[in-house]
């Protein structure tokens, strides 16, 4: 059921999935469904909760802030593949075993490193939030970089006063989302860093 519904979402977006779909996918009645799972914000959650314990969660190698950029990167590029779905990590999904197990690996190496507890509650968060904004930036990028190339053309009659703002899509360059995701993942642990070297100073 769970697996049939993971397809669907890879195939279509997390948003398509329904029960009436899900039917389809297998063959059955709706009804049929029903009785397997209670409706679909239940298997809505069951899907985030399958794709993200497909996240490998350990084999990556170096200090603790390289170990938690890879983990970041990885996750991305896993939830990246299913259109959606990072915007439905929330509350009520937080209590699925993969989702927790997930979690856990975000917050082990920032315990190892003596990252105080409230820095690393900000910390994970602040890393979640990331990747759901970077994973919606992706299917919004063409608009992004379309509005951009918009700006740097423009004439501006009234002088320039954005000249940043119009200079943006050159400082874009070649980058894509996942090297902005990179750069916003760094800051983050340098905060982190921070916090971990200032509890350790006293």
């Amino acid at each position: 059921m769970v697996t049939a519904a993971v397809t669907i979402a890879r195939r279509d977006g997390l948003d398509a999935l329904s029960m009436r779909r899900l039917a389809a996918e297998l063959g059955v009645s709706t009804m049929a469904a029903y009785r397997h799972v209670p409706g679909k914000d239940s298997l809505v959650d069951d899907v985030v909760d399958a794709v993200i314990a497909t996240i490998p969660l350990d084999g990556y190698v170096g200090t603790w802030s390289e170990r938690l950029e890879e983990l970041t990167i990885t996750s991305y590029r896993t939830l990246d593949e299913f259109p959606g779905l990072p915007e439905r990590i929330h509350g009520r999904a937080l209590g699925r075993p993969g989702i927790i197990r997930w979690l856990e690996a975000f917050n082990t190496p920032l315990v190892e490193a003596g990252v105080p507890v409230e820095a690393r509650s900000g910390g994970t968060t602040s890393l979640v939030w990331l990747l759901r904004g970077a994973s919606r930036l992706t299917s919004e990028w063409g608009d992004m970089v379309g509005a951009l190339e918009e700006i740097a053309g423009r004439d501006d009659e009234d002088g320039d006063d954005t000249p940043i703002m119009r200079q943006g899509r050159e400082l874009l360059g070649d980058q894509q989302v996942e090297d902005l995701l990179r750069s916003g993942v760094r800051l983050i642990l340098t905060g982190l860093r921070q916090a971990a070297d200032e509890a350790a100073a006293g």
